[in-house]
């Protein structure tokens, strides 16, 4: 399972993309909040995503490389997602987690 952080807007931006990933790449989009605390983007981070903001959202997604290959991390300059690496935070997040 991969977990990736967007600013809601940037989200907006992505749904169709979002929307059209291969349905065998299982996803789900919700907010950060239903989850955690919350999930805070720096001002680099805004910065990379060229000033879209708004609520964080998760994506998770079965497998990273299906993510990137339909939906790059970085494109044009712009960032469309962070991902996130720590486990305890993957675990946290994977909304297929079975207890």
């Amino acid at each position: 399972m991969a977990i990736v952080t967007l600013p809601e807007q940037t989200a907006k931006r992505l749904s169709d993309r979002i929307s059209a990933l291969d349905p065998e790449l299982e996803h789900r989009v919700f907010a950060a909040s239903d989850i955690v605390m919350g999930i805070a983007f720096t001002e680099r981070d805004t910065a990379e995503f060229k000033g879209e903001t708004g609520v964080a959202l998760i994506l998770a997604v079965k497998e990273l490389a299906g993510l990137t290959k339909a939906i790059p991390e970085f494109e044009d300059g712009q960032r469309n997602y962070c991902i996130i690496k720590n486990t305890r935070a993957v675990a946290r997040l994977d909304p297929f987690f079975a207890i």
